[in-house]
């Protein structure tokens, strides 16, 4: 019998907040993605090893979410996969 495949469906979400108090969120569905299996192990592995969070004054703070799990990250620390996965979303995810 062969092992069926089974494609997890992900909706990750980004709300930046402003050092204002303004409030911005896009999502993305990877499942849209060509490659979603490549985004679902992005996710896990941000979800998973978040950077600490370290507020500064006057920049933006990001949340990050996925399922029944999210991070808080501050802008200074958005590198490697968290700037990855927090641009993607941002440039082809849809407003929420």
């Amino acid at each position: 019998m062969a092992a069926q495949s089974t494609l997890i469906q992900v909706r990750v979400g980004v709300t930046e907040i402003g050092w204002d108090g303004s409030i911005r969120r896009w999502v993305l569905d990877t499942w849209r993605l060509a490659d979603s299996d490549r985004w679902d192990i992005i996710v896990g592995q941000v979800l998973a090893s978040p950077p600490p969070y370290r507020a500064a004054p006057g920049r933006p703070v990001y949340v990050i979410h996925a399922g029944d799990r999210a991070v808080l990250v501050s802008e200074q620390d958005v590198t490697g996969p968290v700037e990855y996965l927090v641009t993607t979303v941002l440039a082809v995810g849809d407003p929420a």
